[in-house]
C-alpha cells in the first residue's frame, strides 16, 4: 500500500510540475509573439524580403520573420492569438490541466476565421500590412466564398453579429468567468474604499472591523451573585432612627 501511495504521489508530483513548465512555455511564447507583433515593421527582413540587413524588431530576424507571417496570414487577429497564448499559459500553470490549451487553440482557430472575415470585408484598407490587408490572406480568401453573399444581405447586421461573435469566442478562448471576473473586481474595489476611508473616531474603526454581534459575544455577562447584590441594592429601603 505504501508503494502504490508513493508511485501515485510521484505521478501526480511529475504531471504537475509537467504542467507548469508547459504552461510557462505556452505564456513565453504569447509574451515573444506580441512583443514580435508590436515591434513589426514592413521593412525588416522577412519570407517576402529576405535581402535586407537593417532589423527594427526586437526579437531580430526570427521576431520580423514570425510578425510577418503571423500579420500576412491572420492580420490584427494575430494580437487576440497572442493574448490567447498569454492566458492559456497562465491557466495551465494555475490548474494544471494540458487539455486546456487543444480546447483553447479550438477556439483561436474559430475565432480567428470570423475576425479576419470581418476584417478583410469591412476593413480591409491598411497602412503596414499593404499585401494582404488587415484579415490577412485567411480574411480575403474567406471574403472570396459564398459568406460574402451572405454578408451582403444585410451588412448591418452582419457588422455586428461578427464583431459579437468573435469577441465571445475570443472571451472562452482565454477562459474568461463573468463571475469569477465581478468577485475580483468587487473585491479590489473593497481593498481600495479601504485604504481610502478616513476615521475620526476610534469607535468607527473598532465598528467597521469589528461586527456589533461580535462584540456583544466579547462583553462578558454579569455572574448571578453580582446580579442578585445589585438587585438587593436596588431594593433597600433606609430608615432614620428615633430621636429616643
Amino acid at each position: 500500500m505504501n508503494i502504490k501511495k508513493t508511485a501515485n504521489f510521484l505521478i501526480n508530483f511529475t504531471i504537475k510540475r509537467l504542467a507548469e513548465i508547459f504552461g510557462i512555455t505556452v505564456f513565453s511564447l504569447g509574451v515573444l509573439l506580441l512583443l514580435a507583433l508590436l515591434t513589426y515593421s514592413p521593412e525588416d527582413p522577412n519570407f517576402i524580403f529576405p535581402d535586407n540587413v537593417k532589423i527594427k524588431n526586437i526579437l531580430g530576424f526570427q521576431g520580423s520573420f514570425i510578425s510577418d507571417l503571423f500579420y500576412q496570414s491572420l492580420g490584427l487577429i494575430s494580437y487576440m492569438f497572442a493574448f490567447t497564448l498569454i492566458f492559456t499559459g497562465i491557466n495551465i500553470f494555475r490548474i494544471k490541466e494540458f487539455f486546456l490549451f487543444i480546447e483553447n487553440t479550438f477556439f483561436s482557430v474559430i475565432y480567428s476565421i470570423f475576425g479576419c472575415l470581418f476584417l478583410s470585408h469591412f476593413y480591409f484598407d491598411a497602412f503596414n500590412l499593404y499585401i494582404n490587408g488587415n484579415g490577412g490572406f485567411v480574411g480575403s480568401y474567406l471574403d472570396k466564398t459564398f459568406l460574402k453573399s451572405l454578408i451582403l444581405i444585410n451588412e448591418t447586421i452582419f457588422y455586428y453579429i461578427l464583431i459579437i461573435v468573435t469577441f465571445i469566442l475570443f472571451l472562452i478562448s482565454i477562459n474568461f468567468h463573468p463571475i469569477k471576473f465581478y468577485l475580483i473586481i468587487k473585491k479590489l474595489l473593497q481593498i481600495l474604499n479601504k485604504k481610502e476611508k478616513s476615521y475620526s473616531d476610534r469607535s468607527e474603526l473598532i465598528r467597521e472591523y469589528i461586527p456589533q454581534e461580535e462584540i456583544k459575544n466579547l462583553i462578558q455577562e454579569d455572574l448571578p451573585f453580582i446580579k442578585a447584590e445589585n438587585k438587593k441594592d436596588i431594593n433597600i429601603k433606609f430608615k432614620l432612627p428615633n430621636l429616643e
